[in-house]
């Protein structure tokens, strides 16, 4: 079996008590959502070794046969990915990539990729380690994009590795018995202040918040970041009246202060992070990989989808969403469960076909998988 080598970061961040959340926001890669596939991608392989981006190519040879990329949605006209073309060609080592994602306004739109982003996709299936698909998408609309683009052979369609990450328990009944139960405890997937058609509906979620004695869990936005990690004195006035106004419009900026000392939080370990949400009855809000660690811990959750790349993943992976259009009224714990749906039979198949194209891309590289993963997809 040849040797995984994981460039991309490490699945947790060590001493992160200590640091501001500049500092951590650069290392989660400007989202602390990451984490979720790196860790996910870390275990899933058998004995990966795993460096930084930036670590001598050397070593990176010296460590493994071929470079595992955990990858998010990188193709869009919002990425430039041309600077990152001569240190793979530099390596020269096989490339798997895994989680791709194509980004657009809506999935009836196509991508416009700037040209170094396409000479990134282009390098990334010319060393390929075989003739058969080495990059693993988050669904089908990212299969038919890539396709577009001239690589119609390169994908397998596994949704987010994040998606596998218990490998051990039947989580498709433990959701399910959740739905059971009344909702008394919510955690939210917090958005950011930026996406004016969604601020009735974080307004709504942070009043749950509130009614519930609840979570508040930001993963993207140095904003937000400084809002959970209590550096309100590093936003700038405007900035803070921002995010006070997109969240609780109506309090003080001392209420604010105190509602974020109480309620918002920021992980930077998902072991910690999905322990963390065990203690709620449900997970909702437009962060994805907030919605992910919750079904994975065998939490309820649901995904308010606003863009093509979300709407995506959640129809593949068979994860309960709702397109924020489609919530005319405000949310609230009594009607929380009418905008979503869970099938277990449905999220079991789903996620065992899925297991079963990324462990095809494994195999094909010669990359041994972790038991826990071979156990999903049987």
């Amino acid at each position: 079996m040849t040797r995984p080598v994981i460039l991309g970061g490490a699945p947790y961040i060590y001493d992160y008590y200590r640091k501001t959340a500049a500092i951590l926001l650069d290392e989660t890669g400007g989202n602390t959502g990451n984490l979720a596939f790196r860790y996910a991608i870390a275990n899933q392989l058998a004995a990966p070794a795993i460096l930084p981006w930036h670590a001598p190519i050397q070593d990176i040879r010296a460590a493994g046969d071929v470079i595992v990329l955990p990858l998010a949605n990188q193709l869009g006209a919002h990425t430039q990915l041309g600077p990152q073309v001569d240190r793979l060609e530099q390596i020269g080592l096989p490339i798997v990539g895994l989680g791709l994602g194509a980004q657009a306004k809506s999935a009836e739109d196509d991508i416009v990729l700037d040209p170094g982003t396409k000479l990134w996709l282009e390098t990334l299936v010319k060393h390929s380690p075989t003739s058969r698909p080495n990059l693993g998408v988050r669904g089908p609309y990212t299969a038919a994009q890539i396709a577009k683009q001239g690589f119609p052979n390169a994908t397998e369609v596994t949704g987010c590795p994040s998606n596998f990450i218990n490998t051990q328990d039947d989580i498709a009944r433990a959701v399910a018995a959740g739905w059971k139960r009344k909702i008394r405890h919510v955690a939210v997937a917090a958005g950011i202040p930026y996406i004016p058609s969604l601020a009735e509906i974080e307004r709504s979620l942070a009043q749950i918040v509130t009614a519930t004695g609840g979570a508040y869990i930001v993963q993207h936005g140095i904003e937000m970041l400084r809002l959970a990690r209590r550096e309100f004195d590093q936003m700038g006035p405007d900035v803070f009246a921002l995010c006070k106004k997109y969240i609780s419009p109506t309090s003080t900026d001392d209420e604010f202060k105190t509602w974020c000392r109480t309620y918002a939080y920021a992980f930077f370990d998902i072991r910690v992070w999905m322990d963390f949400l065990r203690r709620f009855d449900f997970v909702v809000g437009t962060r994805i990989h907030g919605v992910m660690l919750a079904i994975q811990a065998g939490v309820p959750a649901g995904c308010i989808a606003h863009d093509s790349r979300t709407m995506e993943l959640c129809t593949t992976m068979a994860v309960p969403v709702r397109h924020f259009a489609d919530i005319k009224a405000p949310l609230t714990c009594d009607n929380l469960l009418d905008y979503f749906e869970f099938d277990p039979e449905k999220y079991r198949e789903t996620r065992r076909s899925l297991c079963s194209n990324y462990l095809s891309i494994l195999a094909s590289a010669g990359v041994r998988p972790s038991e826990g993963l071979l156990r999903v997809g049987r």
